[in-house]
C-alpha cells in the first residue's frame, strides 16, 4: 500500500491527470495526450490494488476514493484479461470560474441558455469535464433554478449561489432520477459523464423544458452525435434523430496542447451550434458531412478545430508541426 501511494505521490508532482496502475504492469501517468511509465518502478504485484482500494466488485465502476496522499481520487475500474486495472484522478478542490478560462465566445455565449442539451466533448485528459463543471457553476451561481446534480462521482465541489439543489442518489437509476426531476419542476440537469443508451431520456427533459448538460470521450462533434445515437435500437433511433434533431443546442469540443514556449497549456475548440442545416444532418444520418458545415458557419458563431488551430499557430502558441496532427485541412494553418 506503501509503495501506490508513492505513485499517487508521483502523479500529483508531475501535474499528471491519471496514474494508471494495472496488476502485473508498470504504473504509469497520463500527461496530456500521452502515457508515460513511471521511471524505475516496480510491475504492479496481483492484490495490491484491492490493498489499498478495498474489494473491487464486479466487471468494472467507479468511485471516489482516499484521502491518499492528502487528495481523494475517482478510481476508474475493470477486470482485464491480465487482472485488475484501475485509473486514478484527482480530485480538485474548487472548481474554476468559468469566465475566466479563456473560452471562444462562442462557448461563453452558452451561459444565456435556458433549455436543450449541451455536450462538452473531448479525449481524456482534454479538461472537457473541467469546462463543463465550470459553466453547470456558473449557471447556477448566475440565476436562481432548480437543478439537480446525477454525477455519481463528481469531479469538482460546485458553487451553486442561491440556487435549489438535489444530488443524485444511491441505487436510483438516471431513468427515475430523471422522470422524477421533470416532475418536481427541475430547470437544469447536470449528468456528468453521459452513458450509452441515456439519450431517449435526456432528450425528454429537454423537450419538456429543460437544460441538459453532459460530457463524453469524443474527438468532435461527428464523434459525439455517433456515440449518442449507436446506443439506440432499432425501433427507438428514427424517434432519437427527430428528438435530437429538435433539442440539441451546441457540441463544444476541446484539445490541450503544451504550450510552444513549455509554460502550461493551451486549448484548441470546436463549437457546433445547432441550426436547420445540422437538424437536417442528425435526421438523415449524414454526420460526416457536419465539420465541412462548421468550416462555412463561423458567421453564426460556430468555431471549427481547423480555425482555432490556426489561431494558436499565428499566435505563437502552438507548433505548425503540432497543429497538422490534428487539422482536417492543415492548409488553413499559415
Amino acid at each position: 500500500m506503501g509503495e501506490i501511494e508513492t505513485f499517487l505521490d508521483y502523479a500529483l508532482q508531475v501535474g499528471a491527470s491519471d496514474l494508471i496502475l494495472a496488476e502485473g504492469c508498470v504504473p504509469a501517468v497520463r500527461l496530456l495526450k500521452q502515457v508515460r511509465a513511471i521511471p524505475e518502478a516496480p510491475r504492479l504485484e496481483y492484490g495490491d490494488l484491492e490493498q489499498l482500494t478495498g474489494v473491487l466488485a464486479g466487471e468494472s465502476g467507479c468511485f471516489r476514493g482516499g484521502p491518499w496522499c492528502g487528495r481523494e481520487w475517482r478510481v476508474r475500474y475493470s477486470r482485464e484479461a491480465f487482472g485488475k486495472m484501475g485509473c486514478f484522478h484527482p480530485i480538485a478542490t474548487e472548481c474554476p470560474d468559468f469566465k475566466s478560462m479563456g473560452a471562444p465566445a462562442s462557448v461563453m455565449s452558452l451561459l444565456g441558455l435556458g433549455a436543450g442539451l449541451v455536450v462538452f466533448a473531448g479525449n481524456v485528459g482534454s479538461g472537457k469535464t473541467t469546462t463543463a463543471s465550470a459553466y453547470v457553476s456558473s449557471l447556477c451561481q448566475q440565476r436562481l433554478c432548480r437543478a439537480r446534480f446525477l454525477d455519481p462521482v463528481p469531479e469538482y465541489p460546485l458553487k451553486t449561489g442561491e440556487s435549489i439543489v438535489h444530488y443524485r442518489r444511491t441505487k436510483v437509476s438516471l431513468d427515475q432520477e430523471l422522470v422524477q426531476g421533470l416532475s418536481s419542476g427541475t430547470d437544469l440537469f447536470w449528468l456528468g459523464d453521459i452513458s450509452r443508451g441515456s439519450l431517449l431520456p435526456m432528450l425528454r427533459a429537454t423537450e419538456a423544458g429543460s437544460l441538459v448538460v453532459g460530457c463524453m470521450t469524443a474527438g468532435n462533434a461527428v464523434g459525439v452525435l455517433d456515440f449518442l445515437l449507436a446506443g439506440e435500437n432499432l425501433d427507438s433511433e428514427s424517434l432519437s434523430r427527430t428528438l435530437l434533431a429538435s433539442n440539441l443546442k451546441a457540441i463544444v469540443s476541446q484539445h490541450l496542447f503544451p504550450a510552444l514556449n513549455g509554460k502550461g497549456v493551451v486549448c484548441a475548440w470546436e463549437v457546433l451550434y445547432n441550426n436547420q442545416t445540422v437538424s437536417s444532418l442528425i435526421r438523415s444520418g449524414e454526420h460526416y458531412k457536419i465539420p465541412q458545415m462548421i468550416r462555412s458557419s463561423a458567421s453564426e458563431g460556430m468555431l471549427s478545430l481547423d480555425d482555432s488551430l490556426a489561431l494558436l499557430v499565428r499566435d505563437h502558441l502552438l507548433s505548425k508541426e503540432e497543429a497538422r496532427k490534428y487539422a482536417l485541412d492543415d492548409s488553413r494553418l499559415v
